[in-house]
């Protein structure tokens, strides 16, 4: 997962491992890897084809991306799908070198949804927030999952990537139709009471809280009202869904902080936060001193 890198600059309060090229993308045995690529301001990247669908998250950095005789402007927050075998390259803007997330699924788990597969189109998505928050949050779950390293693994990549997939290419179907939060997976409700089935939610939202979207979504998942659910949140947690969620986003913070050397930027966007503000002010706020400072005081105290 390394490309020709340089050492992170003294200044760097972020500590970011840049790379000058493009990262070779060795996809593991069950075929589904996410990268994470941190570009130096002189980064190049030659033409490349790859024999996978790959779904790449800017999450900073502006420039072009490339698709074949293609050139697509992209900023942060964009999201492009290319198709397999697609000459594709990506140019950074001038003084923006990009950081990006990319997600490669293989042919070979592609062929398990062909209906899915014959629908993938390259380019970038036009579907909005709400797409993008879509991906985003796929695409961090799916960081988790492969940072486990579990037994489970190469299975939940699997499952994850389908879901995203089917997610990218199902989405005007169900914008057009009102029905955004349909995409979102539900979860178990085998519990035969509300407050059983909020029970399983909460139990649950410990490991999935990267895919917690909105409090009305989470209701309409456990086929609730919004007041039941909200009620019963608050009575089985002793808190709100938002704050429980935050306070979820903000311990994976600080043990991404404590074990990795992660960007905070990273660290960030794999917590569940959209913007580098947010969290800045979400994790003060909650832990008393920057994400930059506490990570300086953990380090200090091994």
């Amino acid at each position: 997962m390394s490309g020709e890198s340089v050492p992170p600059t003294s200044t760097s309060p972020t500590r970011a491992r840049q790379v000058r090229t493009a990262m070779p993308e060795q996809l593991p045995p069950w075929g589904v890897l996410v990268l994470e690529s941190h570009h130096a301001p002189d980064f190049s990247m030659q033409w490349r084809e790859h024999p996978f669908v790959k779904l790449v998250y800017f999450l900073s950095g502006a420039g072009t991306f490339h698709l074949d005789d293609r050139p697509i402007a992209f900023s942060a927050g964009d999201v492009f799908v290319i198709a397999p075998h697609l000459r594709n390259r990506i140019c950074d803007g001038e003084g923006t070198p990009s950081s990006l997330y990319a997600g490669c699924i293989c042919e070979n788990v592609l062929k398990a949804e062909p209906v899915t597969a014959a629908r993938i189109a390259s380019g970038k998505l036009s579907g909005g927030n709400r797409q993008t928050h879509f991906v985003a949050s796929k695409l961090r779950r799916m960081v988790y999952t492969q940072n486990l390293a579990s037994s489970s693994c190469g299975i939940d990549m699997m499952i994850d990537a389908w879901r995203l997939l089917r997610g990218v290419t199902d989405y005007d179907c169900h914008r057009k139709a009102g029905n955004i939060e349909s995409m979102l997976e539900p979860i178990g409700v085998e519990q035969a009471t509300d407050v059983g089935i909020v029970q399983q939610y909460i139990d649950e939202l410990q490991t999935s809280f990267l895919e917690a979207t909105t409090l009305d979504a989470a209701a309409n998942q456990l086929n609730l009202s919004r007041r039941t659910f909200t009620q019963l949140f608050r009575e089985l947690t002793g808190t709100t869904w938002l704050r429980r969620v935050r306070e979820l986003g903000i311990e994976h913070a600080k043990k991404l902080l404590q074990e990795t050397d992660l960007p905070i930027a990273s660290v960030a966007f794999e917590s569940g936060f959209a913007d580098l503000s947010t969290f800045y002010r979400r994790f003060t706020s909650m832990v008393g001193q920057s994400p930059a400072a506490y990570r300086q005081q953990t380090h200090s105290n091994v």
